[in-house]
């Protein structure tokens, strides 16, 4: 091993072994894996948390209103918990956060937005009984 220069990570680089050589110095593998997490993505979060971020972004305060249900075959499903809010966003703004969310999410493709409004149980009387 006479001969071989180490850097300052004490890793020979092919060049510097006298092996051929590609041009430039051998990194470590755990900074590419840094590198190449940090560029792909991985390290923000599933798609899920992004999809979830960008909404909240598009939406403002009135994302507090509705929630991510599922994500299935490029389908993002929300929740509305008020009719105007629902019919406001259906009408109106569904195209501009289909294109918001596909702008801001690269990792995954948003082909389509559903919205449905809020499933509640009927009004409960005190004492737990249900109204008629």
């Amino acid at each position: 091993m006479s001969g071989v220069f180490r850097g300052a990570t004490g890793v020979a680089t092919r060049a510097e072994s006298g092996g051929g050589g590609w041009g430039r110095a051998a990194e470590p593998v755990g900074e590419v894996l840094r590198r190449w997490m940090s560029r792909s993505g991985v390290l923000r979060g599933t798609d899920r948390d992004r999809i979830e971020e960008a909404w909240r972004g598009l939406l403002g305060p009135d994302a507090a209103h509705t929630r991510l249900e599922g994500l299935r075959g490029n389908v993002a499903t929300f929740v509305v918990d008020s009719s105007a809010l629902l019919a406001e966003l259906r009408q109106f703004r569904k195209q501009e956060l289909i294109e918001g969310l596909r702008e801001q999410v690269k990792t995954y493709f948003v082909r389509d937005v559903r919205l449905r409004l809020e499933k509640k149980g009927p009004p409960q009387r005190p004492g737990g009984r249900q109204e008629a």
